[in-house]
């Protein structure tokens, strides 16, 4: 998204004006706004799914945009050996105590209603059961460290 956001300054300013219905200059750079505004708009979208990959996510955080956003190019399909090169910059272990961005992903879910987020008042026994289970294998991955 960044890289598509920063490439082509037309694309950048067609988008800007249609879609976040703006007649300034849009900004050059993906800021974490700019991110949060496409990445909201396409959770509040009617389509079924939702998919964003996770640099996409990653860019609602400025700490995690310090490399350039060509790099977080997973393909280029005008390559034809189809180099798969990507990689992610920051590691599982230090995403896991990041509040602001776990809340800020979690927020935008809830607000576009695409979560049956369940509370404890209604979820039968049979379902706790099972959701202490996922939560228990869940937690033995993280402490032994399988993927």
């Amino acid at each position: 998204m960044r890289a598509w956001w920063e490439e082509d300054e037309g694309r950048r300013c067609r988008y800007y004006k249609s879609v976040a219905g703006c007649n300034d200059m849009p900004p050059p750079r993906c800021t974490t706004e700019v991110a949060y505004f496409i990445i909201q708009q396409h959770m509040q979208a009617p389509s079924m799914w939702a998919i964003f990959p996770l640099q996409d996510l990653l860019a609602l955080r400025e700490e995690y945009t310090t490399r350039p956003a060509m790099e977080e190019t997973i393909n280029d399909p005008t390559n034809p050996k189809h180099y798969w090169r990507y990689r992610v910059h920051v590691t599982l272990d230090s995403l896991m105590p990041d509040k602001d961005l776990k809340t800020i992903i979690k927020d935008m879910v809830l607000s576009s209603g695409r979560s049956d987020f369940v509370n404890e008042t209604n979820v039968s026994s049979s379902e706790k059961k099972l959701m202490e289970k996922v939560q228990e294998k869940i937690s033995a991955v993280q402490i032994n460290g399988n993927t």
